[in-house]
């Protein structure tokens, strides 16, 4: 086989390579992927700024992204609708500045009633929700937590925008 033979097969794969390359890129052009209604991994909150207290996390907090993390973790449980029924567990609405196992019509675990001294507050509710088991050992829940502090504060924004509207 001589050179020039070599030339034209060169010269060929050369030319299809360009086309094949062209055509793609005139397809992804006229045709663009679409984008996903949502992402189908969700991709964690970047870390809260290291000695940030939960006090100054939810004071920068979204009540817009705690209710729909709310909607998405706590609902199948809990009703978040003013004087709205226990489901699984009590009803949250209005829960923030309450005494801990204290919501009326509402039995709680012994491992809760054991914090009846204490209010839901920032601090407790963030100890809570990053581990309900932890908080009280025993609870009849089975939430795993929220590991995010960012999330918690959005939640806890959320939970703290929940009250009875005064005249």
């Amino acid at each position: 086989m001589n050179s020039a033979s070599l030339n034209q097969i060169g010269a060929a794969c050369l030319i299809a390579a360009l086309a094949v390359g062209a055509s793609w890129g005139v397809a992804h052009t006229a045709v663009p992927e679409p984008q996903p209604a949502r992402p189908g991994v969700a991709i964690p909150h970047p870390a809260a700024p290291a000695g940030a207290s939960i006090d100054d996390l939810v004071a920068k907090a979204s009540v817009e992204k705690g209710h729909a993390i709310a909607d998405r973790q706590c609902s199948m449980c809990h009703s978040l609708a003013p004087h709205g029924p226990a489901i699984i567990g009590p009803d949250l609405f209005g829960v923030f500045g309450t005494h801990v196992g204290d919501i009326p019509g509402y039995e709680f675990s012994e491992a809760l009633k054991a914090h009846k001294d204490e209010t839901w507050t920032n601090a407790t509710l963030s100890a809570w929700l990053t581990a309900p088991s932890d908080y009280a050992p025993g609870t009849k829940m089975s939430f795993p937590g929220i590991a995010s502090e960012t999330d918690r504060a959005d939640v806890i924004a959320y939970l703290r925008s929940l009250h009875e509207e005064t005249p």
